[in-house]
């Protein structure tokens, strides 16, 4: 959809009021001079940032220097009518996603002040419009109806109470001020932060309180990384590879394009390098992992392997290179054991010809090569990979211009034991849990949950209750991130802005606010604490080294609208290794105990997203499993274990034990098992609590810091058996007539490069066209139609969750999508072909494909499912008497029935709760219960750019509007226009010899 800039705002607030109620107008319905001619034409053809562009060629004047902003992020009230703000007109507001360590640049879209849609900010130079699942769905976090709305306190009977914020302020300044006196710990417990205005809030709380201590932790952090590069490089900040120079990507047990890293901007640099109008420059990816991720699905080369086991075969990828480069100095010789390749092969029982295949694409691509560990592997594996890069002098590391910054110093397993310790002889007088939840994230070998009763003073900064609030006796609810400001630093000289979109719904305060009402004193306290420390530190320490060229009033206003703002020259790193790196290198003992691999949730992250009904029921990208999380292991380990889908087993190791279902999962690494973290919440509201198993009794203390595999479990098979839910088999045929259907009917169709290059009319040599019984249908103005490169879709699935908020998808739980009642407008069908040695991973979105001549169409008795002038198979909600033929009639299954009210189905009425009505995008139909609906290609966009077109005086094109799906696409992969427009890029793909359809 394109944005006006008209409608694109530096930060204007609604009054909550206004969004609970409608309220008349006190004013005028027009602002003066609204009558007054206005030509469009006089307006000059430049754009502020290319204005700027001309007059100085500084870096600096990236910024935008518009000074006349309408808005200047002040709160107003919406009884008296904004200016610039049209009713029914959408405005757009900048802002910083902080759902993952990824930091996206957002878009938020509102109408009569309420967020109703986040997109992605095409401004913002990393992740260029495009946000993940978890930042489109993250929007219900702010309607959730179990935030905490007030204050509480518990009682000396256990019982919570509400109270006002000026008590709970002055009777825990009292009580630090104590402990700082009586040189007693306050322990400030947060996870990883980076804002640096945060942290310097944070810093100024120790200088208050000088007994205070942070406690930093984040799951599946880059620790080791960090340590790894500091130790080879004697650098801090690591270079960011530039993935678009990489024509060959190698990659250990890292899921690039799925949760490892910038995935947004990994996944656009690596697509753009498998684009079939460019096959010259096409990239090859081998994956080495032990259990099957989106990037291993979408690798040319798949080696399957133990985490375990992979720091040796980086040694052996090392060892093969310099045996190759020879001039081998002596030091290194020692240091790098010679490891023979097909001994290796054979014991892991790896495919010698795909290795040796690697290992020349590495020699003959040396400098457009990149070797890539990933997260879960130890120190020695990164300073080994680390070396090859440097032996291979490659330019996907030596001409990258990006660095990181890491944020809050994170704290090793041993700062926590300590605290445990202190805790438990009450050393420890107070513990502030800044919007961290210990009690659930700690591996429960630190005890934290026990000693936590010993402290006398316990703290809770939380926006819902949680396992942590629960023993908290102060528990105070906090901003949800789009009432909060903030800023964040990933990059070096990228500074990305958050700004309230609305006014806080309830009693609630911006976490730093709290900690600034501490240090100030409780009688200093203003909303606007925050905002002015952050502004004051901006210009303090922005400004002055961003030559702006700009006053800073001016230079403020100008990040805010844009959201983000680049300082100084980006600049390549000269890196020199340190060979002595090398000498810490070891081995891990090989044992034939299972491995746990443990894995990042795509869509609920560390637990965070638990309470989010939209990313439980997006099913899980490879296994299609919703509201669940499960062992996965090899068809091979089940059977010596004697392992079926579904069986409940038992993992145990020296730390603990669980109890956890299994999915037996083509191409998984055998003797290890992998397990995805963020589940088994005890207290995370009526969506997210009792969902999964909790991983944490089996994790070791330094877990907490390396993120890495775990060894020495054995697992055992239980009696018991539970369904695992997965909607990878809905809809389909009996079992014998299916197997590799999708082969044999041509459902999926593809081949290599190389069949490319050789016949670029392959895929058509056994296409049979069967005669038509019905007449083509001339469409004489605009056609839409879609079409998706499969080349690129790496089945991420951020396209469901952005069609979920923009089209109003309900949740309809577990029980329901068991039944095949799922809701969501697109499926991603996942197909698997080969063995387990080389498995073969094709992902397919599946939507309405608005047929002509539909079979829907004609079966409807009512006529409620009929065909638009301009191509569209429309849906008459108010018709529909929910007879199902249409369903029935459709080849694809796509159309989705209302079996219930769902919004009152589920967790009794959950979304039928206050706030989250508001949630709904106005432009499109609430459904109720026994209606029809399905993919409307975004018919309410397609409507709002025809209302554009007459107000231009013009007719619409299919350049003119992008659907939700096509929005999100971080690959771009999804493309939408008029297929009668012989110009548009969708008429390209229409008619590129790999087009085809389905059926």
């Amino acid at each position: 959809m394109t944005i006006p800039m008209e409608n694109f705002e530096p930060g204007l607030i609604s009054d909550k009021n206004n969004i609970k109620e409608e309220t008349r107008r006190q004013t005028d319905e027009f602002m003066s001079g609204a009558e007054n001619p206005f030509n469009l034409k006089d307006l000059p053809l430049i754009s502020r940032k290319k204005f700027l562009a001309l007059i100085s060629a500084s870096a600096a004047f990236a910024l935008t220097g518009c000074s006349n902003y309408r808005d200047r992020g002040e709160i107003v009230p919406y009884k008296k009518k904004p200016e610039g703000i049209t009713p029914g007109i959408s405005s757009y507001y900048a802002s910083t996603c902080d759902g993952c360590k990824q930091l996206c640049g957002i878009l938020v879209k509102t109408r009569e002040g309420r967020p109703v849609k986040i997109d992605g900010n095409p401004d913002h130079p990393v992740n260029l419009g495009k946000i993940c699942a978890k930042g489109q769905a993250s929007i219900l976090n702010l309607y959730d109806p179990y935030r905490l709305r007030e204050p509480q306190y518990l009682d000396n009977e256990g019982v919570k109470k509400n109270l006002s914020w000026e008590n709970a302020d002055s009777e825990i300044f009292r009580y630090l001020n104590k402990c700082s006196k009586e040189n007693r710990e306050i322990a400030i417990i947060t996870k990883s932060c980076y804002s640096p205005s945060s942290q310097k809030v944070i810093s100024d709380f120790i200088k208050t309180f000088p007994t205070a201590r942070v406690y930093s932790y984040e799951f599946f952090n880059e620790s080791t990384r960090q340590e790894a590069w500091e130790l080879c490089y004697g650098r801090k900040n690591q270079v960011i590879p530039s993935w678009e120079n990489a024509k060959i990507v190698v990659l250990l047990e890292a899921d690039i394009l799925g949760t490892e890293g910038s995935t947004i901007e990994q996944i656009r640099k690596i697509t753009e390098k498998r684009d079939t109008k460019n096959l010259n420059e096409f990239n090859r990816i081998y994956s080495v992992e032990g259990s099957l991720s989106i990037t291993g699905a979408q690798a040319d080369y798949r080696l399957r392997l133990r985490p375990d086991r992979q720091t040796e075969f980086a040694a052996l990828l090392l060892s093969e290179i310099l045996q190759h480069k020879g001039n081998i100095p002596g030091e290194v010789r020692k240091l790098v054991p010679s490891i023979s390749l097909s001994e290796f092969c054979n014991k892991n029982n790896l495919n010698k010809v795909v290795v040796n295949k690697l290992i020349n694409d590495i020699i003959d691509n040396r400098e457009e090569c990149i070797v890539y560990a990933g997260t879960p592997l130890p120190l020695s594996a990164h300073i080994l990979v680390n070396y090859i890069n440097h032996i291979l002098q490659t330019k996907v590391i030596s001409d990258s211009t990006y660095q990181k910054v890491g944020g809050l110093e994170l704290s090793r397993a041993a700062d926590f034991d300590q605290l445990v310790e202190r805790m438990k002889k009450n050393m420890v007088g107070a513990v502030i849990h800044f919007d961290a939840n210990p009690v659930y994230h700690l591996p429960s070998i630190f005890e934290y949950q026990n000693a936590l009763k010993n402290v006398q003073l316990r703290v809770s900064l939380t926006e819902s209750e949680d396992e942590t609030s629960s023993l908290c006796n102060y528990i105070l609810p906090i901003h949800n991130a789009l009432e909060s400001w903030g800023d964040f630093q990933e990059r070096l000289g990228i500074y990305s802005l958050r700004q309230p979109i609305v006014e806080p719904l309830y009693n609630s305060r911006q976490k730093e606010s709290i900690l600034l009402t501490w240090i100030y004193g409780p009688d200093r306290y203003k909303d606007t604490i925050f905002q002015e420390y952050l502004i004051n530190r901006w210009k303090d320490e922005i400004y002055p080294v961003s030559r702006a060229g700009l006053d800073f009033k001016s230079f403020w206003l100008s990040a805010l609208h844009d959201g983000v703002i680049q300082i100084g020259e980006s600049n390549k790193v000269k890196l020199d290794f340190n060979i002595d790196a090398l000498k810490t290198v070891r081995f891990d003992n090989q044992n034939s105990n299972i491995s746990i691999l443990l894995k990042e949730n795509h869509f609920i992250g560390d637990g965070k997203f638990s309470n989010n009904g939209w990313l439980q029921e997006i099913p899980h990208p490879i296994s299609k499993v919703v509201w669940d999380n499960y062992a996965a292991l090899s068809d091979r380990t089940a059977k010596e274990y004697g392992i079926k889908n579904g069986d409940i087993i038992e993992v145990k190791n020296k730390y603990g034990s669980i109890k956890i279902r299994t999915l037996i999962q083509p191409g998984h690494a055998d003797g290890c098992i992998s397990i995805e973290i963020g589940y088994g919440r005890w207290n995370a509201g009526p969506i997210g609590s009792d969902v999964g198993t909790n991983i944490n009794p089996l994790l070791p203390k330094e877990w907490l810091y390396t993120s890495s595999f775990i060894n020495g479990a054995t697992i055992n098979r239980t009696e018991v058996k539970e369904e695992i839910i997965s909607t990878q088999e809905h809809h389909s045929l009996d079992e014998q007539f299916v197997k590799d259907f999708h082969l044999k009917r041509k459902i999926i169709q593809e081949g290599t490069v190389a069949d490319y290059q050789n016949n670029n009319d392959f895929l058509h040599k056994e296409k049979q066209h069967a005669p038509n019984i019905t007449s083509k249908i001339i469409y004489s103005g605009v056609k839409w139609a879609m079409a998706i490169d499969l080349n690129k879709c790496t089945g991420c699935s951020a396209c469901v969750a952005s069609c979920n908020v923009e089209n109003n998808i309900p949740v309809v739980g577990k029980d329901q999508v068991a039944k095949g009642r799922e809701m969501q407008w697109i499926r991603i069908d996942r197909y698997y072909s080969g063995t387990d040695d080389d498995l073969k991973v094709s992902f397919q979105p599946i939507l309405c494909q608005h047929c002509d001549n539909a079979p829907c169409e004609n079966v409807c008795p009512v006529v409620a499912t009929n065909h638009s002038p301009d191509g569209l198979n429309q849906m008459v909600y108010n018709r529909c008497v929910g007879t199902k033929y249409c369903s029935n009639n459709c080849p694809y299954k796509v159309r989705r029935f209302n079996f219930f009210d769902w919004r009152d189905y589920l967790a009794d009425g959950y979304y039928e709760q206050d706030p989250i009505s508001l949630l709904y995008n106005p432009e499109v139909t609430v459904r109720s219960r026994g209606v029809m609906e399905k993919c409307t290609f975004c018919v309410q966009r397609i409507m709002e750019a025809r209302q554009h077109a007459i107000e231009q005086g013009r007719q619409i094109n299919g350049r003119d509007v992008r659907t939700a799906c096509q929005d999100a696409c971080p690959a771009s992969a999804i493309v939408f226009g008029d297929m009668n427009d012989p110009n548009s890029e969708l008429a390209q793909y229409l008619h590129h010899n790999l087009g085809y359809h389905v059926l």
